[in-house]
């Protein structure tokens, strides 16, 4: 897992390629040199994920999915990544227009290491920034729903 201050390698899942370039162009900002790899298809990215090699170099540190894509939804995505044995170690963040509280919890449940609400990230990135780079080894990232630690939308 790379550490806070290297690189890290992306996928991102999004159906809205504006939300995409906000997001990739926010990381930029900040003078880091990530590397995205942007998928606006679940199936595609499904497709990425489970062609790489167990220990590939090229293995993403982070995936940020978007909870409400078409065809497939998030929630399988999360699902399917969490069940697959070279997939299931990586950090996924949630990234959603949904505050809906079962929303969240399923997030949870399924195994995402953040949820966070699209809104929070339009009206404070840095903070939300500053928590994916801080927090950026699956051990930092995970949140314990089930056992009564508060899961936030937002690292606040």
């Amino acid at each position: 897992m790379a550490s806070s201050t290297a690189a890290l390698r992306i996928v991102l899942i999004d159906d809205n390629p504006d939300h995409a370039k906000i997001l990739q162009w926010a990381f930029q900002k900040t003078g880091r040199k990530d590397q995205f790899t942007y998928f606006d298809d679940a199936h595609a990215a499904l497709e990425y994920l489970s062609a790489l090699k167990p220990d590939a170099a090229t293995k993403p540190d982070l995936v940020l999915l978007d909870f409400n894509l078409p065809r497939i939804d998030g929630r399988e995505v999360l699902r399917r990544l969490k069940e697959e044995e070279k997939t299931k170690n990586i950090p996924v963040i949630i990234l959603s227009t949904s505050e809906r509280d079962e929303d969240v919890r399923k997030a949870y449940e399924l195994g995402a290491s953040r949820y966070f609400s699209k809104s929070v990230i339009l009206d404070d990135f840095g903070l939300v920034l500053q928590a994916i780079q801080e927090n950026c080894s699956p051990s930092q990232l995970g949140m314990d729903y089930e056992h009564g630690q508060e899961h936030s939308r937002s690292p606040r």
